[in-house]
């Protein structure tokens, strides 16, 4: 669980009512004292007078009838939801909805929204305005040609405009132009407003209306307009200033962009050091550090361990959900795929893993690739570090290798596969090739190298592929046996699985439940079924007058089962036909035997080459096992097999994106002589 820097806490009360829009149009309330002239707020004296004669009116009432001079804005009274008796006259658009303290329009594409707000100060504002910036070049957002006119003074307001190109919920182009505008008031309250404009609504009044809100605040929203062009903020993204009350990264020899600061958590334990890029989007806080540049997106937080949670856990939890926000985007993202987690070199417990995909642009059919790298990285006992990289193939240059390859320097990554075609890093060098990485810094708990294991015969290879998929879907690596490193973290996981999963928790439960499985596994459940459903005389049916059987038999209780186990014999399969199910398990489990002690290496890699080489007489080829493994799994999980998301599918397609893997398991040949090799 990420805890809130002070920042966020404080800007947090802007996300709240804008949180609805915030991909698309992002709204904050909108409301404001109106300017008297084009510098400060209507006279205090004034507003004072006109307070105590309008007292009587209704919130929403006009509160000054020469205010009718204007044809698209007029003034407005609108409450403090928290203090009834609190009351602001703001300029709106005419027709603008005011209730309960909130003001609300929306025509020619003017999206307004307006609210008193008494709990913000300036500090926040400028908040808000980092935390926004922040995530426009994110994954989830990923705009294009962004304008950030900064937090401008206006008087004793301040105000942002926000321009740029992105897509809406269906992955449609659209232009974003917005501003967030927050009017102080006297007696410390203060009022925001905000407009974001919907190009799909503007005509010909549009422009009039923006017109006569500039002259009641006396700002300029020409960007905001549709006849003004998008264009991103000319700039040198390189340069670095830390931000006023931010911590600054100190620059490090040996690297072009990256620095040095240290973090926290929330309460300000846990203290590590982090590597970050230095540029113009660099901002570093107490326990918050996020940079953009060259197509680089990087965040890191200190994460805390919470009632047990474990590392490979808590990142296999933000993976599953990284990959199936990408993979159901079918109308922006295709060719979704994501990586076993791996080891980070130098620590001795941190894992990274990355999801990555190709994207449609902001205004063009094409698609560009993306990448979302994911690293965890354990470094006292109640503390982590949650290294999040973005890599937009879209808004690469010709020094994005530079920024990625440092990062991998850093952290002990491979991203070299994303790479910018084409283009060499420019990697500076110290004066005797030492390189500083996060893994010296902090001491890694580990070798600062990565570790010189030998590869694993192929006999044990062949083993570990039989039961990859499952190593896949788990985010795990399948060069190793298990899946994962014998860590004491990783014991724990493998003990719990074998407890709650199996009902094994010794060497005794162990060796009978592998048993059971090579002697009958769910081969002899589906064998039953079939059995059953032939002395009930159900077999010979034609498939649809066999399901309206089935739903009235006895077997009505678990049809599915009973409908695979019929599918199968009209298909002239046996029960046999799924044994690779059964048996690519044995291997499975004999490998979780090893790491929970419960057999021993040799035992183990003994017991695993017999299961093996039944399995390799029994089927002709990797494709073939699949199908029978694939069969297993879907009897044993009563799945049809006919909806988009079927486990079984699922469990497919992890078979499938292996086979595409630099590191596909199945290119060991199908015939590779299993032989005692440990």
């Amino acid at each position: 669980m990420k805890q809130l820097s002070d920042k966020k806490v404080r800007g947090s009360f802007f996300l709240r009512t804008a949180e609805a829009f915030f991909i698309v149009l992002t709204f904050v309330p909108f409301l404001a004292g109106c300017k008297d002239g084009r510098t400060g707020s209507v006279g205090m004296q004034e507003e004072q007078e006109k307070k105590q004669q309008d007292e009587t009116k209704e919130p929403g009432e006009k509160a000054e009838e020469e205010q009718d001079s204007y044809t698209y804005v007029e003034k407005l009274e609108i409450e403090d939801y928290n203090n009834k008796e609190a009351r602001y006259q703001i300029y709106m658009p005419k027709g603008s909805e005011v209730n309960d303290g909130f003001g609300f329009y929306h025509q020619h594409g003017i999206y307004f929204t307006a609210t008193v707000n008494n709990i913000g100060d300036y500090e926040s504002f400028s908040d808000y305005y980092d935390m926004t910036l922040e995530y426009w070049p994110g994954p989830d957002t990923d705009y294009t040609d962004i304008y950030a006119s900064g937090v401008v003074e206006n008087g004793e307001d301040r105000y942002f405009i926000l321009t740029g190109r992105g897509t809406d919920y269906d992955g449609t182009p659209q232009e974003i132009r917005r501003i967030e505008y927050m009017v102080a008031e006297p007696g410390g309250d203060y009022v925001n407003w905000n407009i974001a404009i919907n190009q799909a609504g503007v005509d010909e009044e549009t422009s009039l209306a923006l017109a006569e809100l500039e002259e009641c605040y006396g700002i300029s929203l020409e960007r905001l307009k549709q006849e003004s062009p998008i264009q991103k903020t000319v700039l040198d993204e390189d340069e670095y200033t830390a931000g006023e009350g931010d911590k600054e990264l100190e620059s490090l020899e040996g690297y072009r962009y990256l620095g040095v600061a240290s973090l926290a958590d929330y309460y300000g334990e846990g203290v590590c050091p982090v590597m970050m890029p230095r540029g113009y989007h660099t901002n570093v806080e107490d326990s918050h550090a996020y940079a953009f540049l060259h197509g680089v997106w990087v965040t890191v937080d200190v994460g805390e361990f919470y009632d047990g949670s474990v590392l490979m856990t808590d990142l296999k939890s933000i993976l599953d959900m990284k990959y199936e926000a990408r993979d159901r985007n079918t109308e922006q993202m295709r060719n979704v795929w994501r990586s076993a987690m791996e080891s980070v070199p130098g620590f001795e417990n941190a894992m990274y893993a990355v999801v990555s995909y190709e994207k449609k642009g902001c205004d063009t059919e094409d698609y560009y690739p993306k990448a979302e790298v994911v690293c965890f990285i354990q470094y006292d006992e109640e503390h982590y570090l949650d290294l999040e990289i973005f890599l937009s193939g879209e808004k690469y240059d010709e020094d994005t290798n530079t920024v990625i390859r440092e990062l991998e320097t850093a952290y002990g990554l491979d991203l070299s596969k994303y790479y910018k075609e084409g283009e060499e890093p420019n990697m500076q060098k110290t004066g005797n090739g030492d390189t500083i990485t996060l893994a010296k810094l902090t001491g890694g708990g580990g070798s600062d190298m990565p570790e010189s294991e030998e590869a694993l015969p192929d006999t044990i290879l062949w083993f570990n592929a039989t039961y990859a998929p499952l190593t896949y879907s788990n985010g795990w690596d399948w060069k190793l046996v298990g899946g994962m490193k014998p860590t004491a973290e990783n014991i724990e996981i493998d003990k719990y699985v074998l407890r709650q999963s199996w009902g094994i928790h010794d060497r005794e439960t162990a060796i009978e439940k592998v048993e059971q499985l090579k002697e009958e596994g769910h081969r002899a459940t589906c064998r039953e079924c079939m059995k059953e459903l032939e002395e009930a005389g159900l077999m010979d049916l034609d498939e649809r007058k066999f399901r309206s059987a089935l739903l009235k038999s006895e077997f009505a209780d678990e049809p599915y089962r009973y409908l695979i186990a019929y599918q199968m014999y009209q298909a002239g399969l046996d029960a046999d036909d799924m044994a690779a199910w059964d048996l690519c398990r044995v291997n499975q489990l004999y490998a979780a035997f090893y790491l929970c002690g419960y057999m021993t290496y040799e035992e183990a890699m003994d017991a695993s080459l017999e299961n093996s080489l039944i399995l390799q007489k029994m089927y002709s080829s990797w494709d073939e096992m699949m199908d029978g493994y694939l069969l297993g799994y879907q009897f044993w999980r009563k799945d049809p097999d006919t909806s988009a998301d079927s486990p079984t599918k699922e469990r497919r397609r992890m078979y499938e994106m292996m086979l595409q893997s630099e590191q596909n398991p199945y290119q060991l040949d199908w015939n590779t002589e299993l032989e005692k090799s440990w």
